[in-house]
């Protein structure tokens, strides 16, 4: 009999994320954000969650590559007419995504500074392991990364 062998990929020890709840528009809260935390994010093609019913939902994205820290950063909105992007976590309206390690000290300076942004409500890192299918998102948000490197 074959043995069945599983690959269960865990990308929650890759990133670090933190929720903003704001009132802005996703180009204007980019403007304030690179602003304040001297990023460059800039936008890319939104990501495309597909539903059961084979629905199309699109939620904003802006990414940057920081080259002296090699980290990613990436601003996703939480926002669609029909339903959010992450349920569980409707009280954030964005998400700033930042892949490859930041110690916990520059992290806590980060969201210091992103609460500092005029008309942002509140800033918080958000324990990924609380999420229920965060994998699941996180390797969709992965491979759309890739395929924008590639163009």
């Amino acid at each position: 009999m074959a043995k069945k062998i599983s690959l269960t990929l865990d990308f929650t020890s890759d990133y670090s994320v933190i929720g903003i709840s704001c009132h802005l528009k996703d180009y204007r809260l980019t403007f304030n954000l690179n602003k304040e935390l001297n990023l460059h994010l800039k936008r890319i093609d939104d990501f495309t969650l597909v539903e059961k019913k084979n629905e199309s939902l699109h939620y904003s994205v802006y990414y940057y590559h920081c080259h002296e820290t090699n980290n990613n950063f990436s601003l996703v909105s939480n926002h669609h007419s029909e339903r959010k992007l992450i349920t569980s976590l409707r009280q954030f309206d964005y998400f700033l995504l930042i892949q490859n390690n930041i110690s916990t000290t520059a992290k806590k300076e980060l969201i210091k500074r992103i609460k500092k942004v005029p008309n942002i409500l509140t800033a918080f890192e958000i324990d990924l392991s609380s999420i229920k299918n965060i994998h699941n998102l996180l390797a969709e948000i992965e491979l759309q990364f890739i395929e924008n490197k590639k163009k």
